[in-house]
């Protein structure tokens, strides 16, 4: 496909995120845990309206994004039920333990046993940073594994336990498991490094970049950039190295992140190496995206796989 029109419909996404849940709880890989927490930042999340009151049939790569002019119709409907299941996706039971999937503060009652329960409550501005607080709160004294999901985009990650560092034993693309005696109120602090990370398009994206910072695509808005009127953005040029932020950007959600980073209107208008545009980027649901890939000068050098192609 080409990146435009009918692409990213809303109730594909919907049922990817219900496999992807399903994949979780049958082989318990953290695989799909990446790849759920990418659908729901960036597809999912772009088929709403800020005020949510507007649904939207498709969310493409290019072009204008276009709310659907029913209330009720498959797409808007499905939308509504997976926001709704969204809870059931944070924590999992695994391995006679708690999993850790999505970060987003929440709380939550599991019941180990008659007398034994434990309850996980997580504080975190995810995925605006990589810093997360997990309590742990069990009924009794208890030991058993906590699993982290540390994710494929993550280069590093420190956790602590009662303020005492953890030596990590394996890389990003895993749940870790910490098991140990837990007490009420045990407190782990888990961080995980955030960079930038320009993605090679496949397929019909061959040949151009997406930017990326942990879970959250980032796109072109032409209002906030009016700079970016009247060119052809498929010829658009961006030098990775200028990347700025991210930095706060309440237009998109409140509390939202955006970025600005420099290049050329095209190989054409390059004048000794010199950038002639500055573009601000903004996180993918922005309901004015209209482009997401674009070129770069050196894209063996400056870009990298998707990770979660790897």
């Amino acid at each position: 496909q080409d990146g435009t029109e009918g692409l990213g419909e809303t109730c594909a996404t919907a049922y990817l995120i219900r496999w992807l849940d399903e994949l979780i709880r049958l082989e318990e890989n953290s695989l799909y845990g990446d790849i759920m927490e990418r659908s729901i930042y960036n597809g999912l999340f772009a088929a709403q309206s800020p005020d949510g009151r507007r649904l939207r049939y498709y969310v493409p790569f290019e072009g204008p994004r276009v709310y659907f002019d029913g209330d009720t119709y498959c797409c808007p409907c499905n939308y509504r039920r997976i926001v709704a299941e969204l809870p059931g996706m944070v924590y999992y039971r695994i391995k006679n333990g708690v999993a850790v999937n999505l970060y987003t503060p929440s709380k939550a009652d599991f019941q180990f046993t008659d007398d034994l329960a434990v309850q996980i409550e997580q504080e975190t501005d995810y995925p605006n940073s990589g810093e997360v607080s997990v309590r742990v709160r069990p009924s009794k004294t208890v030991s058993f594994p906590l699993f982290l999901r540390i994710p494929r985009w993550c280069e590093r990650a420190r956790i602590e336990v009662n303020g005492t560092a953890i030596e990590m034993t394996c890389p990003g693309g895993s749940f870790y498991s910490i098991e140990r005696e837990w007490n009420k109120d045990d407190q782990i602090q888990l961080s995980m490094s955030m960079p930038w990370r320009f993605v090679w398009g496949r397929q019909a994206q061959a040949g151009r970049i997406a930017v990326m910072r942990g879970p959250q695509l980032f796109c072109l808005n032409l209002e906030k950039n009016p700079g970016a009127h009247g060119i052809d953005l498929r010829q658009v040029y961006i030098d990775p190295e200028t990347i700025e932020g991210p930095f706060p950007d309440d237009t998109v959600r409140p509390g939202g992140m955006a970025c600005r980073i420099k290049g050329l209107k095209s190989l054409g208008f390059s004048t000794g190496g010199n950038h002639d545009l500055t573009l601000t980027l903004t996180e993918f649901p922005d309901p004015g995206g209209v482009f997401t890939y674009f070129r770069v000068r050196k894209m063996q050098e400056t870009g990298m796989e998707d990770e979660l192609m790897q």
